[in-house]
């Protein structure tokens, strides 16, 4: 199953004023902070979304997810929900400790597609979910829509 859906919506589009792309947030580029065990994929993903103008980070678990915010203070976070040291499960949680205006916008991307896998992706906080394996463009199309 597919659902780029959100789960739910409460955040406001801002466009780019030089192209049709959206990738700005209150006149600063959004950044996008990227946690997957697959390097390939994450690392693949990173030059796609560079490419179109966004400010990325890649990690490689959800602990590296989590430190990583600290400094790289991302606008959105695209998570695996498999991962070693802490799940994206996890790692969603720890994120929605912050308070609503820091949040980021939280994506799951993951194999395990099927309603209970978006029933707990959004028990764990997550805004958006994916399943893999997710088209760029439908990557691209949800984050021009944030």
């Amino acid at each position: 199953m597919r659902a780029s859906e959100p789960i739910y919506t409460d955040h406001s589009l801002l466009m780019s004023p030089d192209d049709d792309r959206v990738t700005h947030f209150g006149g600063r580029t959004k950044r996008v902070l990227i946690a997957d065990d697959n390097r390939d994929w994450a690392d693949g993903l990173a030059v796609l979304l560079e490419e179109q103008g966004y400010t990325v980070q890649t990690t490689y678990d959800g602990r590296e997810a989590i430190e990583a915010a600290r400094t790289f203070h991302p606008d959105i976070v695209v998570l695996d929900i498999r991962m070693p040291r802490l799940t994206g499960y996890e790692a969603a949680r720890v994120f929605n400790r912050h308070p609503q205006s820091t949040r980021p916008i939280l994506i799951a991307i993951t194999a395990w597609a099927g309603e209970s896998g978006k029933l707990r992706a959004e028990m764990s906080g997550f805004d958006y979910y994916l399943a893999k394996p997710a088209e760029p463009a439908e990557i691209l199309e949800l984050l021009k829509n944030l």
